[in-house]
Parts: C-alpha cells; sequence; structure tokens
C-alpha cells in the first residue's frame, strides 16, 4: 500500500471585543514524516489567558507527539493544573499504515468524512469523553482506530461552530476551502472558532 499524503485546511475567528483566540490547532509530522498529530485546542473563556492556555497545551503535544494519545492527553492534564483549563481533541495519523486514531475530552467536534460514495456509514463522529483538562479527574481514555483511506477527510471543530456543520458536506473539495465554507456558513460570531481540515490523498 502507498503512503499516504494530508492537506490540510485551517480557519476560524476570534470572539467580539477581543484580539487573540483561545482556540488553537497543532499540526505536526513526525517520525521521518511517517505520522502526523492533528489537534484542536479550546483554551476556557478568551483573550490573553485563554490563549496561554491553549499554547501550553499545544507545546506539550508538540514536546511528546510519539506517545500514545490517552498518555500525552494525561500529560495535558497535568500541565495545566492552576489554569482555567482547556478542552481537547486529538488524532494521530500513521501514514504508511493508513490508521487513524483519535481521542476527545470536553466538546471539540470531530468527524472523519467518507470520501468514497461506496463506503457504508459514510460519516463517523468522534466520542469526547466529559472533562476539562487542568480541573478534576479525567475520565478513563481509550482512542478510537479507524482505517484511512483516500479522499477521506477528518475535521475538528470547536464549540464556536455550530453542531450541523458536518451536515452535506462537499468533502470532494480543496481542504482549505472546505474549512473556509464551515467557517462561513456555521459560525455565529459570538464566540472563538476554528475548524481544521485534514484529507487524505
Amino acid at each position: 500500500m502507498a503512503t499516504l499524503s494530508l492537506e490540510f485546511g485551517v480557519a476560524g475567528c476570534v470572539a467580539p471585543g477581543h484580539r487573540v483566540s483561545g482556540d488553537l490547532e497543532v499540526v505536526h509530522y513526525y517520525n521521518r514524516g511517517g505520522e502526523a498529530l492533528v489537534a484542536v485546542i479550546d483554551g476556557i473563556g478568551h483573550g490573553e489567558q485563554a490563549a496561554a492556555t491553549a499554547r501550553l497545551v499545544a507545546d506539550t503535544l508538540l514536546g511528546h507527539p510519539q506517545e500514545p494519545l490517552a498518555a500525552l492527553v494525561s500529560r495535558c492534564h497535568s500541565a495545566l493544573r492552576g489554569t482555567r483549563g482547556a478542552v481537547l481533541s486529538l488524532a494521530s495519523i500513521d501514514l504508511r499504515r493508513a490508521l487513524l486514531s483519535w481521542l476527545g475530552v470536553g466538546n471539540v467536534s470531530g468527524v472523519v468524512s467518507r470520501g468514497a460514495p461506496t463506503v457504508l456509514g459514510g460519516q463517523e463522529e468522534l466520542l469526547v469523553r466529559p472533562g476539562v483538562l487542568g480541573s478534576g479527574d479525567l475520565p478513563v481514555l481509550q482512542a478510537a482506530i479507524l482505517p484511512l483511506r483516500i479522499r477521506d477527510t477528518l475535521i475538528f471543530a470547536t464549540d464556536g461552530i455550530s453542531r450541523r456543520f458536518s451536515d452535506r458536506l462537499a468533502v470532494g473539495t480543496n481542504a482549505q476551502v472546505l474549512a473556509d465554507e464551515i467557517i462561513a456558513r456555521h459560525c455565529p460570531g459570538n464566540d472563538d472558532a476554528l475548524v481544521v481540515v485534514a484529507r487524505a490523498g
């Protein structure tokens, strides 16, 4: 099997009255380019403080991208003690084996939309666990694993985007165009919002 490639699109908006967003993405290749870590972080609250919390999560992820996802989330949980906290959904994509592992804590939505019309169950939804990183105890965490095929599309979206964003997705379009369309159609503009699209090729 040929190694998959990824095409990315990122789009977002900042809550009214603030200069920076508390929502942040991580897109990082590791293992000599054979694997990719994709994450969307939503720092609790708005503005500089939420942005700083999200950056702490991102730095933690980037420091240990090869770790199992549950261990990574636990590491972020410890790093955020004493902060307002954050919610997070993330995926590790093994491009050589064409496998996607994903996990979420909080309310960052995740969808894998199948690009091939013959595939039954055209959409997979991430089952996020309740909680806030940095606060209380984490639930039991276990990553789900999905096969990834050419034209399959992973989408993460924060709660500043309507949960209906995955209805009638135009998954055949360019990843950046799709990200821009989701923001244009499903972002009310009253909160930080971020969408990350990763399309397999």
